[in-house]
Parts: structure tokens; sequence; C-alpha cells
């Protein structure tokens, strides 16, 4: 989950806290400017008031936004995840929680919810409808029913970073079993949906003869700009997790050489064992002792090789950070393993189990294998 965002926070709700972001206003003064002239060119009686109920409007399209994201985090704290908080922002809102948590099925239904939401909301405002006087209160009463149901089927197109693109996303890695490839796909369709909401306000209204507004067409590009960004990010992440996929623990787990404390730096068993071995890490210690009392030996990379025989492995071991083992009942995924080094703040983590330690992971060795898939970790 990403950083604080920066606005105000308005509350914290069953737990999650609510912000409402720096840009939302303008939103809100987008919303007004381009809905009150409409209004004031169907009810010309309102005069400047139009630009009032314009923006009673957008606390009602705030309200939905917001019941939009409720149903997201509800659907994802049901699910196992930890949501950390709800955006209202320039676009519309977020919800920030941890969909790395989520089976396809989990995934799907945190997605659909959301639509499902306004979709309930837009049925609820049609059948109230028609009850409400005429003029300004059943004006506003079916913006409301309209831009429930626009922005349920809008969030329902298959590309991310609407929630149809999580929907496709799931469809794909459960049919396949790769979440990388429904990241991936994805990920492509959501850019093809930013290049498509640029089409439909710059390029349909040329076929029909009008020149498109300035002012809209500056709206869609931000909205396809944002709608391009959170593509290309599902389609790094797919990336990311297809290099994991294809690096195992096993392939960076060095062996784990216990020496005693006085051992000459000469005697440190170093350098590569065969193409794509990785070197042992060193511990200086007792092998009697609990391993938490161990040292990590790292010999300078310059010393000279005549002092190396008179130099104790003492003199250059350290203590590592806390979090340098991992418990574990089995050999951890790596992507666990490299969440667990950025947490603990690691550059060397042994793996223990009940059986012992298996050996350490170097964070440079992580590296140097992903890159060979052309990543970092």
């Amino acid at each position: 989950m990403s950083g604080a965002p920066s606005g105000v926070r308005l509350g914290t709700p069953f737990g999650v806290p609510i912000h409402l972001a720096a840009s939302w206003p303008l939103f809100a003064v987008f919303a007004i400017v381009y809905f009150g002239p409409q209004i004031q060119h169907a009810v010309p009686e309102l005069g400047a008031g139009a630009y009032v109920v314009a923006a009673a409007y957008v606390v009602l399209l705030a309200l939905s936004v917001f019941a939009h994201e409720v149903a997201h985090a509800v659907a994802a704290r049901a699910s196992g995840a930890r949501v950390g908080r709800i955006v209202l922002d320039l676009f519309g809102g977020h919800t920030v929680y941890e969909a790395d948590r989520l089976t396809p099925g989990q995934s799907a239904l945190v997605a659909v919810v959301g639509p499902l939401t306004n979709g309930v909301l837009a049925a609820l405002g049609w059948v109230v409808a028609p009850v409400l006087p005429d003029g300004v209160p059943w004006l506003l009463g079916m913006a409301f029913v309209w831009s429930n149901a626009i922005v349920a089927i809008f969030n329902l197109i298959p590309g991310h970073p609407l929630d149809g693109g999580h929907l496709l996303d799931a469809l794909v890695w459960r049919v396949t079993g790769r979440r990388d490839l429904g990241l991936l796909v994805s990920g492509w369709a959501g850019r093809l949906v930013a290049l498509g909401v640029v089409a439909w306000f710059a390029l349909r209204p040329l076929a029909a003869g009008v020149v498109p507004s300035l002012f809209v067409l500056g709206w869609a590009g931000l909205i396809a700009v944002m709608l391009w960004a959170g593509a290309s990010q599902a389609v790094r992440h797919g990336r990311h997790l297809r290099a994991y996929a294809r690096v195992t623990t096993r392939d960076v787990l060095a062996p784990v050489v216990l020496i005693a404390a006085d051992t000459p730096l000469s005697h440190i068993p170093a350098g590569p064992r065969g193409a794509g071995a990785v070197d042992p890490i060193v511990l200086v210690g007792d092998a009697d002792a609990p391993a938490e009392s161990w040292l990590l030996c790292e010999p300078p990379a310059d010393l000279d090789p005549r002092e190396a025989a008179s130099v104790p492995a003492s003199a250059v071991a350290a203590r590592p950070r806390p979090g340098w083992i991992l418990d574990t009942p089995h050999l951890p995924d790596l992507a666990d393993l490299v969440d667990h080094m950025h947490a603990a703040s690691a550059a060397v983590v042994l793996v223990r189990t009940s059986d012992g330690v298996l050996g350490g992971v170097e964070a440079s060795t992580v590296a140097a294998a992903l890159r060979r898939h052309g990543l970092r970790p």
C-alpha cells in the first residue's frame, strides 16, 4: 500500500480512514462549471442559482463515489485483506487495500461490488424520481440516477485501473493460473481504453461536423492520462511477477558457513562455484550458540592478500539488523522473501525452518538474478 495522501482526513468510519484529496476541489469546480450552464438552460428562472444546484449535484456525486468505494473496502476486508484508506480525488476516488492477498474469486468480488452499488443506487433513484416535485428536486433526482448508471457502466469497461479491468485480470488469472498474465492483459486493455476515451471526446464530435470543446477535451485528456498511468502500473506489476516466477528462492539461496572468531580471513571460503552459483554466506560464532548470536563476516574487497593471513574474522564481523533471520515452516516464495527483506531493511536474510538454517539470501544476489530478466527487485 502506498504512502499517505495529501488532503483532509474526514474520519475513520468502521476503522477505515477517509481522505478528501487536495485534488478533489478541482473536480468539484469542473463539475460546477460544466453542469451549471446546462441546468441554467433547463431551468432558466434559476439564473445564477443554477450553479448552486450544480454544487448540490457535486455533493450527490461525491456520496455516490463514496458508496462505491465503501463497497470495495467492505468486500476487501471481508475477503481477509487489510484496507488502508478510501480517497476521494480528482477522478472520483479509490480504495487502497492489500490486493495481493486475494484469490481470483475474491479479487473479482471486490471489483464488482463497486459498480453493483452504483447500479442499485441508480435503480432506487429511478423508483423515487416519479414522486419528486417538478423543477430542481426532479432534476437532481434524475442527475443522480444517470450519474450512478454511468459510473457503474464506465467502471465495468474491461481495462485497468477500472473495476472491469480487475474483473478481466481475475478471469485470466483464474483460467490460466497466472496472475502475471492477468495483469498484463488487463493493463494493455486499459491502455486501449485510455486511447478510446480521447477518441470518443475528440473524434466523435469531429465526425459529426462539430468542433469539440477545449474544456471537455482537456478534462478527457486528464482522464486518459489517469487511465494510462493505472494501466501502465498493472503492466509493470505483471512484468515483475513474471520475473519472480522465473527466479525461485533456491536459485539465490547460498549455503551458510560457520567459522570460529579467530579464523584468518585467508581461510574464509569465497568465490563463485560455477556458472550462476552464489557465494557462501560466512558467519562468525559458536556452533553451540543460538543463531541470533552469530555475526556476519564481510571481508573488505580491497584487503591485501598478505594481510589476510593475520587478520581474524572477528575483526570484520558485524551484527546484522533485526529481522535477518526468517523463521518459516517451508522455503518461502522469492516475492515473499523480498518483501521481508524490504520490511526488515536487511541486506542478508537467513532462512530457518524446524530443520535449522537452510541457507541465506543476499539482496545483491536477488537483484542480479532479476536483472538477468530485465527487472529490479
